[in-house]
């Protein structure tokens, strides 16, 4: 289906062989998304939320709703997820257009205790509910120390961090993770594809500085770095993905399984993802599941700690920061110029994109210009 994010670009086949399942080095360095400024422009971020907000109210989203789908879009594409971020916009409005997303929809809640709640959709853009369902986790955390929150009868999200990173922005652990379609990335030792390459988000406040965060799809890769890769001309890394025979590919076109992240690891990560965003709100697992977002949309699970419930926070912070500070300090490996904490290079990139722009690829541009055109809402990018 054209709208999905995790979908792979064709559809496949039965009957074909085992997919390989390869073991890398333990310390290879694994490509984040492409950037290349030959084929990219800077597009200012502020001009670009405002002109996402008036594009989803001209699509009759609620302005205040609008406000909160483009702030997570655009938090996407600061984070360095751009096909989760304003490249995805388009589909998303085809959707609504189709009656596959409702943009007026209206987020009910089915089931609320002190200190959990279960929401329904309403099969709208699911970035709002999303935001809803954390909000609501984060408030419910501040009165009883955690929040739960499970959200049915939702569409696509986007980027599972930046609902995590709003626990800790309100000094709290924030985890959050959601559905895909039908299944898409192969059962460790199987022979074709038997889990959805679920997404999920931790993240955990620092006293004095980003959060820790981290992101990870519980294949080797997300589809969307996959379809990013070959947008920008670039081969996949050998044993992420194999094509519809069940070959290795190295062809981002060619895709049609990706393999596991770690093998049993990730495997049986996106399988627990689905139980918190399946059988729990009464949906189906990816195997039952199709790519017609109408009726088999997404479905996303939210949970906020507050730390001071637990512990004295100065303590919590202290640890965290040592912790941190001599993670840090370590020598690198060979290949790698310094040792990380996960989000460290994302906080990077939103500090210096937030000043000097967006870097967005010419297709995207071209893709947002025929949006822009069509509604009669000139859009922040310069055309060549």
């Amino acid at each position: 289906n054209p709208h999905r994010l995790d979908a792979p670009p064709l559809s496949r086949e039965d009957g074909r062989s085992p997919p390989v399942l390869r073991k890398t080095s333990p310390m290879a360095i694994i490509p984040g998304y492409p950037l290349d400024a030959g084929q990219e422009q800077r597009v200012p971020v502020e001009p670009l939320r405002q002109w996402v907000i008036d594009v989803l109210c001209h699509e009759a989203v609620i302005a205040v709703e609008a406000a909160a789908g483009a702030d997570r879009l655009i938090e996407a594409d600061l984070r360095g997820i751009p096909s989760h971020g304003t490249r995805a916009l388009p589909r998303y409005l085809e959707a609504m257009r189709d009656g596959s997303i409702d943009p007026r929809a209206v987020i009910l809640t089915e089931r609320d205790t002190p200190a959990m709640a279960v929401l329904n959709g309403g099969k709208g853009l699911g970035h709002i509910a999303a935001t809803r369902g954390m909000q609501m986790a984060i408030a419910k955390a501040k009165e009883v120390g955690t929040g739960t929150v499970a959200i049915r009868a939702s569409q696509h999200f986007g980027a599972a961090q930046v609902y995590s990173m709003m626990a800790a922005a309100e000094g709290m652990i924030g985890y959050a993770t959601t559905s895909t379609g039908p299944a898409t990335v192969a059962a460790y030792g199987s022979r074709g594809p038997a889990v959805a390459n679920n997404a999920l988000a931790w993240a955990a406040p620092t006293r004095n500085g980003h959060p820790v965060v981290l992101d990870m799809a519980c294949a080797v890769s997300s589809w969307g770095k996959v379809h990013s890769m070959g947008m920008y001309g670039q081969p996949i890394p050998d044993g992420w993905a194999v094509d519809e025979q069940g070959n290795p590919t190295t062809n981002a076109n060619d895709a049609k399984t990706l393999l596991p992240a770690a093998g049993p690891r990730g495997y049986g990560l996106a399988f627990f993802s689905s139980v918190l965003c399946g059988p729990l709100v009464g949906a189906r697992m990816p195997l039952k599941k199709t790519w017609e977002i109408a009726t088999d949309g997404s479905e996303h699970f939210m949970y906020a700690i507050d730390i001071k419930a637990f512990v004295d926070p100065d303590d919590f912070y202290e640890q965290i920061e040592t912790t941190v500070n001599e993670i840090r300090e370590l020598a690198p490996a060979d290949g790698f110029d310094r040792v990380c904490l996960p989000g460290d290079m994302e906080a990077e990139r939103e500090r210096a994109w937030r000043e000097d722009g967006l870097p967005m690829h010419v297709d995207q541009v071209e893709s947002l210009q025929a949006v822009a055109q069509a509604k009669g809402i000139p859009g922040p990018w310069t055309l060549t």
